[in-house]
């Protein structure tokens, strides 16, 4: 197998007699300068614009609701704080002297 590889011959997508002035005289791309984008009108417009606005209003509500783990974890802590509380609290009322 690498003697196959040592007697393979060299690849390259490059032509031996390369010349730079013959390359770019054949390589030629187009571009329409006069082409214009097409701006939307009517209900097209008013589509992309509500559009836009709910998916701003999305991220700020997202945003505003999103709660970081030290916040969420001390909410946690506190809402199992209460139920530990009055837990205790019911146990001493319903203890029986």
């Amino acid at each position: 197998m690498i003697e196959l590889l040592e007697r393979a011959p060299e690849m390259s997508v490059a032509d031996s007699s390369f010349d730079l002035t013959r390359e770019v005289n054949t390589m030629t791309a187009t571009y329409n300068l006069n082409a214009r984008r097409v701006r939307a009108h009517g209900l097209d417009r008013v589509v992309m614009r509500v559009s836009l606005m709910m998916l701003l209003a999305a991220r700020r509500h997202a945003e505003r609701t999103a709660v970081s783990y030290e916040e969420h974890t001390r909410l946690h802590n506190e809402s199992k704080a209460a139920r530990l509380r009055e837990h205790g609290a019911a146990t001493l009322i319903a203890r029986v002297y």
